[in-house]
């Protein structure tokens, strides 16, 4: 049951993929929803979090420790995770900066071993490095295909925006691992995913403060309300709450190699509703193949 909600977690995060696409196309010269989509996490997860409450009888044995860890796997992901890759994409543009952002398993792994004491053996090793492979082959090869068509600033190819980038794989990967922490404090997902979303909210309304944009973004989303940012709010609700899920259910090394999928889902996903501007070549599907090998090879280890 973990695979498949690491396998339901991907799907979500590349479905709001092409959902913020499809916001952004609409409304160009607004903000990229961030604020609003982070603000329906809250609301929704919240609520989900009291019914399941509710439902269990509200047996609920709350750990501070646990709090702690939550919040700073929100902190680490959805605030500065995101925010270093943003950065990083306007250094050396999204293709290299997504490439390099997915190596984020290498350092939830390395975090695993090291600090949660996990166990890879034989077979679901060989699957991690077929998953791993996989994903990044795939976007180093769209970063070649991208790099070929445009000529490009020198400065976006420096080593600020290649740093950013493996800062921001490096804290998506610690914040992975943080997550299980808090889970072994505390063994409630739909909790720990609401602190998460509490502690996200708070840094993005900080951070858009500094810059003098939050107000200016209030107003934009109350004028104009764009159905696809509200999609994505739901979204990446549900998605970060697959991967709390799973990570209940299985390693969370394992996890988040298998949700890694993202980007690769996020192509078949623009091919189908983009039709002819995204395309499935053969290396693409040699890569889904890698990677379906890779997954069958951690579900009969577990």
């Amino acid at each position: 049951m973990g695979v498949i909600f690491a396998i339901l977690s991907a799907f979500m995060f590349a479905v709001n993929n092409v959902v913020v696409k499809k916001g952004i196309k609409r409304a160009p010269h607004s903000d990229n929803g961030l604020f609003i989509t982070v603000l329906i996490n809250v609301i929704l997860l919240g609520v989900l979090c009291f019914i399941v409450m509710g439902l269990r009888g509200w047996d609920f044995h709350f750990s501070w420790e646990a709090f702690f860890f939550f919040l700073l796997a929100g902190l680490c992901t959805t605030g500065i995770g995101r925010l270093t890759l943003f950065s990083s994409i306007s250094y050396i543009g999204p293709s290299k900066a997504s490439a390099i952002r997915n190596s984020t398993p290498i350092f939830t792994t390395i975090f695993a071993l090291i600090f949660l004491n996990e166990e890879i053996t034989l077979l679901p090793g060989i699957g991690m490095v077929l998953l791993l492979a996989g994903v990044l082959n795939e976007g180093f090869r769209l970063n070649r295909i991208e790099a070929s068509k445009h000529q490009r600033d020198p400065k976006r190819y420096s080593y600020m925006g290649f740093g950013l980038a493996v800062f921001s794989a490096l804290i998506f990967g610690v914040g992975q691992g943080i997550r299980k922490q808090g889970l072994i404090e505390m063994n409630d997902a739909f909790f720990g995913v609401w602190v998460g979303t509490l502690a996200s909210l708070v840094f993005v309304i900080c951070y858009q403060s500094i810059r003098g944009e939050f107000i200016t973004n209030i107003k934009k989303n109350v004028r104009v309300i764009n159905p696809y940012y509200l999609i994505s709010g739901v979204l990446t609700s549900i998605g970060p709450l697959f991967f709390f899920l799973a990570t209940q259910r299985m390693q969370v090394s394992y996890v988040s190699v298998i949700a890694a999928a993202e980007p690769i889902l996020t192509i078949f996903l623009t091919t189908v509703i983009f039709r002819g501007i995204d395309s499935v070549t053969k290396y693409t599907w040699i890569t889904i193949t890698m990677m379906f090998l890779g997954t069958v090879l951690i579900v009969i280890h577990i």
